[in-house]
């Protein structure tokens, strides 16, 4: 008898082993082979074609946080760094419109952080009336 519950604890030990894992990997991530994942370059502006552009309306978020003196803008850099953007979409049939904020009103809207310099401005470098939204 006892060579028999020998043999049954035998077999049994032999055959859990077959279920637990070969190396400890609880709570351990798997390395991915490097050939299985490809990461996709990042796209600019650039990687759109005609065909994505034309007739379709583009929002564009700018910065145009622009330096003010009372109602003049003093250096309008961020404003003439969109330019570029919002001509490259134009010039593909996009209709674009800008949007953006200037400054942090506190209990609602203050003529002081108003677009409207800036969109002034924005029209004189586009060559274009640009209307600003009430």
């Amino acid at each position: 008898m006892k060579i028999f519950n020998a043999a049954l604890i035998a077999l049994a030990v032999s055959n859990v082993a077959a279920f637990a894992p070969s190396t400890p990997s609880f709570g351990l991530r798997q390395a991915v082979p490097a050939s299985v994942v490809e990461l996709e370059a990042k796209k600019s502006i650039e990687d759109l074609t005609d065909e994505e552009l034309k007739g379709k309306k583009v929002l564009v978020r700018c910065d145009v946080n622009v330096p003010l003196d009372g109602k003049t803008i003093t250096d309008d850099t961020r404003i003439r760094s969109s330019i570029p953007t919002i001509e490259f979409l134009k010039s593909k049939g996009a209709i674009v419109t800008v949007c953006s904020h200037l400054g942090r009103p506190k209990d609602g809207p203050e003529d002081k952080f108003s677009l409207g310099p800036c969109a002034t401005r924005m029209g004189e470098l586009l060559d274009q009336e640009v209307t600003l939204a009430p």
